[in-house]
């Protein structure tokens, strides 16, 4: 065996000549960066070369460590282990904060690497971290960005702005600023996006994560702070069109009891259209006893459907942002109408469609309401309203019947259309 150091033969991977600190963290990152195509150690490439697993020169690391005291090893072993994700990393990097001092760099380091192992998978541990940064003055300017990074993900923006600005002053100050991997014009720029990122995040939508998990960890601090959030449960799958249910019609002549709706649709070139907003007027004995109305999200990922569902609906885009997903709203419209008999213009053309998609994407098979056309009465009601004079906008013109903007007062306006198709010619 050659020493990985100077070429001699050794019964080590480093000879007892260059078993010091020096070429210990000269050899341990020459290992951690190896790559064969910029490697200037020889004999490192040449042990290397017999090997077949990629990063496997790394395997020899708890080896080399070995023959040092623990005092010169411990903070190789941190750097080791968070290289290699290993779970013993929190408690090695935890045990080295606690006997050195936060101003000597490798602490630093080590503070840094234990802060980013943490994010985004827990949002408690890494606070009391964070504060010592934040309380702390000519850090490296890494720590500072991590910090900010971590407030501004847990809803303390102001706090993540000042800790920001504290790495952005050090970064411009050559006497005093250090860094761990960054250039300073490099940790300026991310610095500049964190603060973006923090924002973006106060005026817009707070930061999220993707899993249940992980919004779950992170909502305890928005309650905390009083920032609403989006809803924490994953959204059911979408039921496929061939498994959905077909609706059924209602063929009786007079409803007492019923349910007007109306599911507002954003205007797409696309079939497949969602809509942002569904209303409900429920009608007991001919009297209105209730109302329903409620804002969807609209479950298309483009943010352009949700910017023209705020046009339409003449709202601020907040408004639908905020507003709940399909699958929470559809529950609460089916509880409200119950096993009334859904009643609208186009229940059984486009409104069919429209209510009928927005329940697939609330994972639901099947409407067991029946429904209701208007259009189909009209037609029977009269000859002057079939054919081409057999659509709502004809139908609201005759009766003189201003049409409504919102789905709620859509609804209500269904209500007074049927209630006029019902005493025609009476």
């Amino acid at each position: 065996m050659k020493c990985l150091n100077c070429g001699c033969a050794s019964h080590h991977y480093l000879c007892d000549a260059c078993t010091t600190a020096d070429v210990l963290d000269k050899i341990f990152n020459e290992i951690r960066f190896y790559k064969p195509e910029i490697c200037e150690n020889p004999y490192l490439s040449e042990y290397a070369s017999r090997l077949t697993e990629k990063y496997a020169e790394r395997d020899i690391i708890p080896d080399i460590l070995a023959r040092f005291d623990f005092e010169v090893s411990t903070y190789y072993y941190c750097q080791y282990f968070r290289m290699r994700r290993d779970s013993r990393f929190e408690e090695a990097a935890v045990a080295y904060l606690q006997t050195h001092e936060l101003a000597n760099i490798r602490t630093q380091n080590v503070l840094y690497d234990l802060i980013e192992s943490y994010i985004p998978n827990d949002f408690i541990k890494p606070k009391k971290w964070c504060e010592i940064v934040n309380e702390s003055d000519c850090l490296c300017c890494e720590l500072y960005a991590v910090a900010a990074k971590y407030f501004a993900m847990i809803g303390e923006y102001d706090v993540a702005d000042a800790v920001a600005d504290k790495g952005m002053a050090i970064c411009k100050d050559s006497n005093s600023s250090t860094f761990l991997f960054y250039s300073p014009e490099n940790m300026i720029s991310r610095l500049e996006k964190q603060k973006e990122d923090t924002n973006r995040y106060r005026t817009k939508k707070p930061y999220w994560p993707a899993t249940e998990e992980r919004r779950r960890a992170v909502a305890m601090f928005y309650d905390e702070n009083g920032i609403k959030y989006p809803r924490i449960e994953n959204r059911p799958a979408k039921i496929p069109e061939n498994e959905f249910a077909p609706i059924s019609e209602c063929f009786e002549d007079k409803l007492t009891d019923y349910c007007t709706f109306w599911c507002s649709d954003v205007f797409s070139l696309s079939v497949a259209k969602c809509i942002y907003q569904i209303g409900s007027v429920k009608v007991c004995d001919n009297k209105v006893t209730d109302t329903f109305e409620s804002f969807i999200r609209p479950w298309d990922a483009r943010s352009n459907a949700r910017k023209a569902a705020a046009k339409e609906a003449g709202v601020p885009l907040e408004v639908i942002e905020s507003a709940e997903d399909v699958d929470l709203v559809m529950p609460e419209f089916f509880a409200f109408v119950g096993d009334d008999v859904l009643v609208s213009t186009g229940a059984l053309g486009n409104q069919a469609k429209l209510i009928s998609r927005a329940a697939r994407y609330a994972g639901i098979k099947e409407i067991k309401n029946e429904f209701y056309d208007i259009l189909d009465l009209a037609a029977d009601t009269s000859a002057d309203f079939d054919l081409a004079n057999n659509t709502r906008e004809y139908l609201l013109s005759h009766f003189s019947i201003a049409e409504g903007k919102t789905a709620l007062e859509k609804a209500q306006v269904s209500k007074q259309l049927y209630d006029a198709l019902m005493s025609y010619g009476g």
